[in-house]
């Protein structure tokens, strides 16, 4: 009989989510949903209402979101980033600079329209509808159960003597955003900017420059991988790489061929995860898993890298 709230935020990919470290290699689209439909078949749950903070986030529920009961809200549609809020240089608390993002611009968003909600009246629909409005550098998107959309907030996301403040609804407007899959770099970029020493300035330019190289070996694997796949025609494989996904139309060929990549490649990072859409490209394409494969044992070999 419970009404369950999911909140769940980390880097993304189309048709993958990452996970806190320790925790595995990442979160399959198929699997997350073949788990909401078990946990129904299970009655685990009444009615469901689950906030999705990543990039590429709508590609987690896009055509895949089958259980009953349950409305899906992403933060970004399957295509697009989410995006850093509170960044440097904005990211100061109390006079104190932080040094990281202090939210991403969905969460600050729900977690606004909750500050100053009232939780008796507010729908999920009304809640949902501010979101999206407030929201300006990504698409809010919706699946499942519209039927949710006439409960109210305080169903899912606590009571009203459950909440220690009541805080400002924020103005739209840029607040420190930085494109996610970009943020490691822009604080690592800060911390050369404000580096208090000549030494402490040094060493943070060296940390931003093995950064920008570790970005440019993902990108170099990932390119001759897809030249492979492409058999040289370099537009095909530009295609294969960096043309959006708005759907997994073979999560079983993207699940397989991403799990290979890692088995032999080494684990994602969390910039690597933008690859997942070539594994998504090429799936959708028709190709044999075993062709993809063969093409990730070309460039990477048989030990892990």
């Amino acid at each position: 009989e419970d009404k369950v709230f999911v909140y769940y935020t980390d880097h993304g990919g189309p048709g993958i989510l990452g996970v806190p470290e320790g925790a595995g290699d990442f979160i399959h689209a198929s699997d997350l949903n073949d788990a909401l439909v078990a946990l129904n078949a299970k009655n685990g749950y009444k009615e469901l209402l689950f906030y999705l903070e990543a990039c590429e986030s709508g590609s987690i529920f896009a055509n895949l979101l089958k259980a009953p009961k349950v409305k899906a809200v992403t933060a970004a549609n399957p295509t697009e980033s989410s995006w850093g809020w509170y960044c440097p240089p904005q990211d100061t608390v109390q006079g104190k600079s932080i040094g990281s993002c202090l939210g991403d611009e969905f969460s600050v968003r729900w977690m606004e329209d909750a500050d100053v909600a009232d939780f008796s009246s507010e729908t999920v629909g009304q809640q949902v509808t501010n979101v999206t409005t407030m929201t300006t550098k990504s698409h809010v998107q919706q699946y499942g159960d519209s039927t949710l959309d006439s409960e109210v907030i305080g169903h899912f996301e606590g009571s009203v003597d459950g909440r220690r403040s009541r805080g400002i609804l924020g103005e739209t407007g840029s607040n420190g955003a930085v494109n996610s899959r970009d943020v490691e770099v822009h604080l690592a970029y800060y911390k050369v900017l404000r580096a208090p020493t000549a030494e402490a300035r040094k060493k943070a330019e060296a940390a931003l420059a093995k950064l920008l190289k570790a970005r440019a070996i993902v990108d170099a694997r990932f390119l001759k991988i897809a030249s492979v796949l492409a058999q040289g025609d370099a537009t095909k494989a530009e295609e294969m790489l960096e043309g959006p996904v708005s759907e997994l139309k073979n999560a079983k060929c993207h699940k397989e061929t991403l799990m290979t990549a890692v088995k032999t490649c080494g684990p994602l990072s969390d910039y690597a995860l933008r690859y997942s859409r070539l594994f998504a490209n090429v799936c959708n394409m028709g190709m044999e898993e075993k062709e993809v494969e063969s093409a990730v044992a070309q460039v990477c070999g048989s030990v892990v890298v």
